[in-house]
């Protein structure tokens, strides 16, 4: 075995048993309802396994050139070059302190995703996964797969967040279930576990939620928590404002009407739509540069002109969006039919396509299901059921609307994945628990 190799196991075995030791020990991971070690270690478990299936696939199925996580691990390692040849310049880029110095464009150009091919006031998300891979291989010495063991610890750990997050408000007869599709849901596990934006995405998403909520709805205050609040909110506005934007007014109008009747409940949440929106609106007006509606339309037109010129096979459309309120209504609720219905079985074309065509029919499963077995409680009794509903309606529709590609939205839409799950448990009638607690399987992961 060339010694390389063995050093590269090695530190895989070393790592991972680490991660694995560090599930027990923090206090962050213990005492969670539902949630023991050995299920907490299983999801870990899995969630290494689904990454490396993914750079198993796109290395032996298809070209690894089209694999994003390839091109973000590539420039990373070129960032992480830099430290050897300057730590000065290494440490400018990484914080993005004097990071537009002229010297360091050398690097820059080196690198093929640094840079987006058209120019936006959004900030280049490319970059945060960028810089992760380029600390990640102070550790790693260039190994993907230790990586992998590194971004599916952070996605975890905010999977964990949200999960307790959620545990708060569930209701308590409920919460076996939960675990189920938070770290389960086929495209969360699998997209979710790739050396992605969406692995960091739910690490901040998790944590910043949970915070958010330690601020402004417990009793007692640290001032870690707003460190740790300013923190996250930065991540998130470089990683993917769209996903919190879309969030916030849903975690307003939960706030503000979880005591409330279904009639009140809607109006809370219109009326923080209509609020957030104004506002949007307003920042528009005063500053041009930032004009929401121009952005979607922009990011959207760009998406569709790259998906042309890379002549990708899983266009569904191309569609360019208008800057018009009633253009933008009807392709919102156009884009929410593309995130629920596509792909279908008839676009199965590839291995990934029809693992994202099987996880539609779950969805389609769990919505009929919920036709089938009602719980008509849920509406007044489960406030989580108005959260989760709101914001998968946002996401889903605001993906479906901008990404013209499958595997786009199936990527993009995984933030609301819990919360469809959460709507679910708590909108259907499910089958009593106890016989299953009784299994041996169960017993064993619960002990």
């Amino acid at each position: 075995m060339p010694k390389i190799l063995f050093m590269e196991i090695f530190l895989f075995i070393l790592y991972f048993v680490l991660f694995s030791w560090m599930l027990g020990k923090l206090s962050f991971f213990k005492d969670i309802p539902g949630l023991s070690y050995k299920m907490l270690l299983l999801f870990f478990v899995l969630k290494v396994m689904a990454g490396i299936s993914m750079i198993l696939v796109y290395t032996h199925i298809y070209e690894l050139e089209i694999a994003d996580f390839h091109k973000y691990f590539r420039d990373g390692m070129i960032l992480y070059g830099v430290l050897k040849e300057s730590p000065i310049d290494f440490l400018r880029i990484i914080t993005g302190i004097q990071a537009s110095a002229e010297n360091l464009a050398t690097y820059y150009d080196q690198m093929d995703f640094w840079n987006r091919p058209w120019e936006s006031p959004v900030y280049n998300d490319n970059r945060v996964v960028i810089r992760f891979n380029a600390l990640a291989a102070v550790f790693s010495f260039g190994s993907i797969y230790i990586h992998n063991i590194f971004i599916n610890f952070l996605s975890l750990s905010g999977l964990v967040a949200i999960y307790k997050f959620i545990l708060r408000f569930a209701d308590k007869d409920k919460i076996f279930w939960l675990p189920l599709g938070i770290f389960l849901f086929p495209g969360l596990l699998f997209w979710g576990s790739g050396i992605l934006k969406e692995g960091l995405l739910i690490w901040a998403f998790g944590y910043w939620m949970l915070y958010t909520d330690e601020i402004f709805s417990r009793k007692y205050f640290r001032f870690s928590f707003l460190f740790y609040f300013a923190f996250f909110s930065f991540l998130l506005f470089l990683l993917k404002p769209y996903a919190l934007a879309l969030w916030l007014p849903c975690m307003v109008g939960f706030y503000l009407s979880r005591d409330y009747k279904p009639i009140k409940i809607i109006f809370s949440y219109i009326m923080s739509f209509a609020v957030f929106f104004i506002i949007m609106l307003m920042v528009g007006w005063v500053f041009p540069k930032y004009d929401f509606i121009q952005i979607i339309v922009s990011k959207q037109n760009n998406f569709v002109n790259h998906a042309l010129a890379l002549d990708a096979g899983s266009i569904i459309h191309t569609k360019y969006l208008e800057t018009n309120f009633l253009n933008l209504f009807v392709e919102f609720w156009r884009g929410l039919g593309y995130s629920l219905f596509r792909p279908h079985p008839f676009e199965a074309y590839s291995v990934v396509v029809a693992f994202a065509v099987l996880e539609n029919m779950l969805i389609w499963g769990m919505l009929l299901s919920t036709l089938f077995y009602f719980d008509r409680q849920g509406i007044s009794k489960y406030p989580l059921f108005w959260l989760g509903l709101f914001y998968v309606i946002l996401l889903f529709g605001f993906v479906g609307m901008v990404a013209p590609l499958h595997g786009a939205i199936v990527r993009y839409k995984i933030p609301a994945l819990p919360f469809l799950w959460v709507f679910w448990i708590h909108m259907t009638r499910l089958p009593a628990t106890e016989k299953i607690k009784k299994n041996k399987l169960w017993k064993f992961f619960n002990k």
